[in-house]
């Protein structure tokens, strides 16, 4: 198999890692603190899923481009490019949840946005995305020298 070929196909995978970590720590963190994930009253059902949905669209989409762009010699782990993009999907979280608010009301998006960015919610989507693209980057980088599907240690020929 090609290694960019292989590098996109981790990243899909490690975009519906993040995105099932994202819903669980949102969930258990609501519970925990004993509020909603999207307080706002007037938000409507859909602030919540459009502010995921931009948080994970943001990490494929980074991931994507690297892997596509990555080549297969190089052994690194861009701890600069995992922050970018925590910080990424940290502000596509709340600017997410605000595009839906800014469509009934324009003048509610930017307090909505600040409320987000302080709140618990949007830190956990920002430090997941950190997480998941290093642990994407060291399977990357551990595989990168490695031709073909991994063996099985009775498999390998001597």
């Amino acid at each position: 198999m090609d290694f960019r070929r292989y590098a996109a196909t981790l990243s899909a995978f490690a975009t519906v890692l993040y995105a099932a970590l994202l819903i669980a720590a949102l969930g258990v963190l609501s519970v925990l603190l004993n509020r909603d994930v999207i307080d706002n009253a007037d938000a409507g059902p859909f602030a919540g899923p459009a502010a995921c949905a931009l948080a994970v669209a943001v990490v494929f989409a980074g991931l994507l481009v690297r892997a596509l762009r990555l080549p297969a010699h190089r052994h690194d782990i861009a701890v600069g490019v995992a922050l970018l993009l925590g910080v990424g999907s940290y502000l596509a979280y709340a600017v997410g949840g605000g595009v839906v608010i800014a469509v009934a009301d324009p003048y509610r998006f930017a307090p909505f946005v600040l409320q987000q960015l302080i709140g618990p919610f949007a830190a956990a989507a920002g430090i997941l995305s950190l997480v998941v693209v290093l642990l994407d980057m060291i399977v990357l980088a551990s595989r990168a020298d490695q031709h073909g599907r991994p063996r099985w240690p009775w498999e390998k020929r001597d």
